[in-house]
């Protein structure tokens, strides 16, 4: 058997790409739809009035109107980027930068204005949502492809679904929505329905109830796979937001098991959450709208109360503020590939 000699290992450093890990913070389109800052890349340890290391999108090969929901896929090692008013999804190598194409871009005349895109890589698919329907896609989807599995419409489940997770160890997915209280209020709930839902939108289960402290409305949802727990980006009308932690299993009018909430988080008209896996941090892209200050802000997952951000990625260096901020983030993990192949 061949050993690893320090040569060896020395060879096999010397031929790997640099350690990566980046932080993605994707814009909605303006009303002059900036393609060119479709996305904004940080590095892993940033923090402050920073400008991004590079950008991607660009009005040549990129195809983006806007990115306004970012997920990763692991194993391909791709970004899916959800094109809101673009009505596409589209796929990017994970080191893409600057004007570059997709690796594949899908669509659908039903999906249209796509919101969200969460992987199933033991399945190899998408799911992909709009405000009305769950829609199923290959994960090698490329151009206007059917889907191949699609849900009907039901107003009187269905109000506005916004945030999806995906949850492996249920083979089911997380979405949010609202429902209507009574008076002209409204409150955010969490749908759950079995990933191979087609048809009648049927639930396996529904997160909502006072005690949840869901808000008015959902702005993201996400999944850590280590600890199975369901992160929360919730929302009032106010512009006040919350980031919420449940069990994976919750159901009915559950209590969160932590809270971040109040004036020290600097939450403010914020709607886009990803879980950091490498960081052990929740991410949130704050200011997107009402032109309240843009911020990336990062929390340490167990954090709760009313606890200042450990990480606060904002200021005119960002290239990014005014009326329309970034609208979602991704933490994209640590990959370091040797030329051997091996990790």
């Amino acid at each position: 058997m061949l050993r690893r000699t320090p040569f060896l290992l020395a060879l096999a450093f010397s031929l790997s790409a640099p350690a990566e890990a980046d932080i993605l913070a994707g814009k909605n389109c303006e009303p002059s739809c900036d393609r060119y800052r479709a996305i904004s890349i940080f590095g892993d340890t940033m923090d402050g009035n920073t400008e991004p290391l590079s950008l991607l999108g660009g009005p040549n090969q990129s195809g983006m109107l806007d990115a306004s929901d970012l997920s990763y896929d692991p194993v391909e090692r791709t970004v899916i980027v959800s094109d809101f008013y673009g009505q596409q999804v589209h796929v990017f190598a994970r080191d893409a930068r600057n004007d570059v194409a997709p690796l594949r871009s899908f669509s659908n005349i039903f999906l249209g204005q796509v919101r969200n895109v969460a992987v199933v890589q033991a399945q190899a698919e998408y799911i992909a949502i709009n405000a009305s329907f769950i829609y199923a896609f290959s994960r090698s989807a490329t151009g206007s492809v059917n889907a191949l599995r699609s849900t009907s419409y039901d107003p009187a489940l269905v109000q506005n679904l916004n945030g999806l997770a995906y949850l492996p160890d249920s083979d089911e997915i997380a979405i949010g929505d609202y429902y209507d209280t009574g008076g002209g209020q409204y409150a955010g709930e969490i749908l759950i329905f079995p990933r191979t839902i087609s048809g009648a939108p049927v639930t396996s289960r529904r997160i909502a109830g006072p005690a949840t402290e869901l808000g008015g409305w959902i702005a993201d949802l996400d999944y850590n796979p280590a600890t199975h727990e369901l992160y929360v980006l919730a929302a009032d009308g106010n512009g006040s937001g919350r980031l919420l932690t449940f069990a994976a299993s919750a159901n009915g009018n559950a209590a969160p098991t932590r809270k971040i909430v109040g004036a020290a988080t600097r939450l403010s008209n914020a709607v886009g959450l990803s879980y950091y896996a490498l960081r052990d941090e929740l991410l949130v892209a704050s200011g997107s709208f009402n032109s309240a200050v843009t911020r990336v802000l990062g929390f340490p997952r167990t954090a709760s109360g009313d606890v200042a951000p450990a990480r606060d990625i904002s200021g005119p260096a960002t290239g990014v503020g005014g009326t329309y901020g970034w609208y979602d983030v991704l933490g994209v993990p640590l990959t370091e590939l040797f030329a051997s192949g091996f990790e």
